[in-house]
């Protein structure tokens, strides 16, 4: 060990704490770093399973191909794999009338590719045997070696129509063209990711010999591209050469055909030709490079701002390291120690501090994300994260990358306190006064009317020393800005998963047949303790004429593509054709929470009164969201129509009706899990309904209850009393809420650690910087300042931190939340999201954690010898 090494660890030793503290907030950093790159891969671990499961591992199929045809998809250039299957029917089930076999068959290369996994027995052979799921297995009451009689055919309705998806014996469909084959049961098999539970139609798959097929034979190929981002250009071209149709079809025609697919990605249908999207938007080949520009840009936000909240940590430590060592490093110069062996002891110091830190964050970070995985799976079994049965995936570019990038930031950090230590000439650093303002320093009026002498000394102090003030200053600010960074981050997320799986708020709906235009049901469910709220399903489809003035600026450009318009007098009037005018019900209203203005029955009544919920959701190929189209406020007066039509000569009548707004939410009514489709909303009561010629039904009622089981008991039996059938929910409500709960743990656990590497970040910066002042805050109370003022002057130091990093940090970091909600916006629209209880939060948080970093330090100073602290020279 060098001379360099042993001093810089005699250093490191003798100021353990701050040492400590430092080495903790690179072991968060690096923790939240490589934690970051876990989560990433555990969920694309998870899609890639999950969509192989359930659509293969192809990235497009064609269907009904010609065995002569199928060297031309296969042997085409650009394709690295293929695989051959065909759908060869339905079977029903002997002694068993509720449940259908979907009969497939499959070459070696389809077992493989849609992960066929074995249970027991073996994968078939030849087309005369067969393996069954095991849900299949337990309805046929066969084992294997048996053989199996299957009458295979098509499913049809009682209409004519091809059939798939569930099967419902009471729908009254049948099997048509049956082929009788027997099969010898060789084996089970895990049940596929496309076989859905519930729906009663389970899966068998037999063997595809290509070379025993007829010539007019027509079956599926799978096909897989060297480079996934080519496969739509590949497959477009073979379809062309195939003579498939490929073009922009209205959805009006998509029912035309069942040989269309519909590409989302592209907006095309495809005549017998499918690509697995959702696959290819995994690997990075999306159709709309948007998305995949939209999560790199994410990822690369949310790391950059761990890595700058990191340099301020090591920054912090080592500048204030440095300034209060420069008499060391002064003494090093006088005895001919060169510059660069002065930086040199820096980056020993560095180095020192990652390699202990560094390991010790990877391995935390991995530990933590397996940790948060396996509580999710105990804690939420009903929700649909703990059913992904996510996994860390350890990938060795997530440690060495990590590793890396800490590795860089400590490096970057410790370059300008390294180069200032070297600058540092013997004198200087004798007197150790280079960053002291001399002279007099500047009153502030404002410090010294509010807080008096104490004020003034404590903003003098933090003058006199400008860098050290700027430097402490800078980690205040970063760590507020890296709070409401990542809590409006997670914020946006919560909301994205919200808009695309849609909101669970009911657990029971009761039904009656036929209209019902009153009675006691409603009244009495108003008397159960275990009702949260309830809505009646009333609500009737309306046009709306908008004017262009009420249409909200950004997304006028999304209207005119979805709505025709019309000019009068002078201005664009656009016809709204997906309106809902609702009647839930007192009880229902009641419970919204308005964002503007007041609702009142009798007023609403007088004046054709609504509260309007001004959301709309809409999806578009590569995008989707939730967003207000319109502008109205309280006051507005808004134009709608009911459509019917004479009975004579079925010409379409638009009766107009003037609506006024008296109120706005975004709640949603029980019983809507999303916001309507490219409309908006207008709730009201049954007498404005009654009053404007709408008939108020009451025949279907959505109940959120508090899952009390006796009050689940009491509304069953009013129903039943009162004619009502129940479907319970609560199973599936469960599931929806242990889902969003789990979603939220998740990922407001990366806001707690975000705040320990802030907090710790606070506390090591205001109570170094205290600990370091022990000499000059002697000599301040040795002047005969009282301990009353002395401890006010170290408060309002703190106070005067808070409020300037509150002061640069609030507004940059709703700035950065603003670019991430741009950047979002892109894919998933959910409107402007600021998290104004983050900044709340911030405001309180950052004058107690200052408070209480001053208080512990300052505590002990107050207990020392004056005498011995004047003596005192920093380390």
């Amino acid at each position: 060990m060098n001379l360099y090494t042993s001093l810089t660890i005699r250093y490191l030793k003798e100021n353990k704490k701050r040492t400590i503290v430092t080495i903790i907030g690179i072991i968060l950093s690096t923790a939240l770093i490589c934690g970051i790159g876990n989560i990433f891969e555990s969920f694309m671990d998870y899609q890639i399973r999950e969509t192989i499961s359930n659509d293969g591992a192809f990235h497009a199929t064609f269907y009904d191909i010609k065995k002569d045809d199928i060297d031309t998809i296969t042997k085409s250039a650009g394709i690295s794999k293929s695989a051959l299957s065909d759908n060869l029917g339905y079977s029903k089930i002997k002694n068993n009338d509720n449940s259908l076999i979907r009969v497939k068959s499959y070459d070696n290369e389809s077992f493989e590719g849609y992960q066929i996994n074995l249970k027991e027995g073996k994968l078939p052979i030849n087309e005369n045997e067969i393996v069954l799921s095991e849900s299949a297995y337990s309805l046929v009451n066969k084992n294997i070696g048996d053989t199996i009689k299957l009458q295979i055919g098509k499913r049809e309705s009682k209409d004519g129509d091809n059939v798939s998806g569930y099967y419902s014996p009471e729908q009254g469909e049948k099997l048509v063209e049956l082929e009788s084959k027997n099969f010898k049961i060789v084996g089970i098999i895990e049940r596929p990711g496309f076989e859905y539970n519930g729906n009663g139609v389970v899966t068998a798959i037999t063997h595809l010999d290509i070379n025993k097929l007829p010539k007019n034979k027509d079956i599926n190929v799978s096909i897989c591209a060297n480079k996934p981002s080519e496969i739509y250009d590949i497959a477009s071209k073979i379809s062309k050469n195939l003579g498939f149709k490929e073009d922009i079809v209205n959805e009006e025609n998509v029912y035309e055909s069942d040989s269309l697919y519909y590409s989302s990605d592209k907006g095309v249908f495809y005549e017998n030709l499918s690509f697995n999207e959702h696959l290819l938007r995994i690997q990075g080949a999306s159709a709309y490079t948007h998305i995949n520009n939209t999560i790199y840009m994410i990822m690369s936000i949310v790391t950059i701002l761990v890595v700058v909240c990191t340099i301020a940590t090591v920054y912090n430590a080592f500048s204030i390291s440095i300034s209060e060592r420069k008499k060391q490093f002064g003494v090093l110069n006088s005895i001919g120690a060169t510059k660069y062996q002065v930086m040199k002891l820096v980056f020993i110091e560095a180095l020192i501090v990652s390699i202990i830190a560094i390991p010790i964050g990877i391995i935390c970070g991995s530990l933590a994300i397996d940790l948060v995985f396996k509580c999710i799976q105990s804690l939420f079994k009903n929700s649909f994260i703990a059913q992904m049965n996510l996994r860390v995936v350890y990938k060795p570019y997530i440690i060495i990358g990590s590793s890396i990038i800490v590795m860089i930031t400590i490096f970057v950090s410790a370059i300008l306190p390294a180069m200032s230590a070297a600058k540092t000439s013997p004198l200087e650093a004798i007197k150790n006064s280079s960053n002291l303002k001399l002279g007099k320093v500047k009153d502030s009026k404002i410090i010294k009317l509010l807080f008096k002498a104490e004020g003034v000394l404590a903003y003098k102090n933090l003058r006199r020393n400008k860098k050290k003030f700027r430097i402490t200053l800078f980690s205040l600010i970063i760590s507020v800005v890296i709070f409401i960074s990542f809590s409006g981050f997670m914020e946006l997320f919560v909301r994205s998963n919200e808009i695309h799986t849609g909101q669970m708020n009911y657990d029971m709906n009761l039904y009656k047949n036929g209209e019902v235009e009153d009675n006691n049901l409603i009244n009495d469910l108003r008397n159960i303790n275990g009702i949260e709220n309830f809505s009646i399903n009333n609500y009737y489809a309306v046009g709306t004429y908008i004017k262009e003035s009420n249409i909200d600026e950004i997304y006028k450009d999304l209207v005119s593509k979805y709505f025709e318009f019309e000019e009068k007098n002078n201005e664009f009037i656009y016809d709204f054709l997906n309106n809902h005018i609702m009647f839930p019900g007192d009880y229902a209203i009641g419970k919204l929470n308005l964002t503007s203005g007041s609702i009142d029955k009798e007023r609403a009544i007088n004046e054709n009164g609504i509260i309007l919920r001004n959301k709309s959701y809409y999806e578009e190929p590569g995008k989707k969201g939730d967003v207000s189209l319109t502008n109205y406020k309280v006051g507005d007066t808004i134009d709608i129509y009911e459509v019917s039509y004479d009975e004579n000569t079925g010409e379409e009548i638009k009766t107009p009706i003037k609506l006024k707004v008296l109120a706005t939410t975004e709640d949603l009514l029980p019983g809507n899990l999303s916001s309507t489709h490219m409309g908006i909303d207008f709730i009201t009561y049954d007498e404005v309904g009654e009053k404007l010629g709408f008939d108020i039904d009451k025949s279907m009622v959505y109940i959120s209850t508090n899952k009390n089981e006796e009050s689940r008991d009491l509304i069953k039996a009013l129903a039943e009393n009162n004619g009502y059938n129940v479907n319970d929910e609560l199973e599936y409500a469960k599931e929806m809420e242990e889902s969003a709960m789990a979603i939220k743990v998740f990922v407001y656990g990366f806001v707690v650690v975000i705040s320990l590497v802030s907090i710790t970040n606070i506390v090591n910066t205001i109570s170094t910087n205290i600990n370091l002042r022990k000499r000059e805050l002697a000599i301040i109370k040795s002047i005969g300042v009282t301990p009353r003022g002395f401890n006010k002057m170290i408060y309002l130091e703190g106070l005067l931190y808070g409020v300037l990093a509150l002061l640069y940090g609030v507004p940059i970091g709703l700035g950065i939340d603003i670019l991430m909600n741009k950047t979002l916006g892109d894919v998933i629209d959910v409107g402007m999201i600021l998290p104004w209880g983050a900044v709340g939060i911030c405001f309180v948080g950052i004058f107690v954690i200052t408070f209480i970093a001053s208080y512990i330090p300052m505590s002990k100073i107050n207990k020392e010898n004056i005498i011995e602290n004047i003596r005192q020279e920093s380390i």
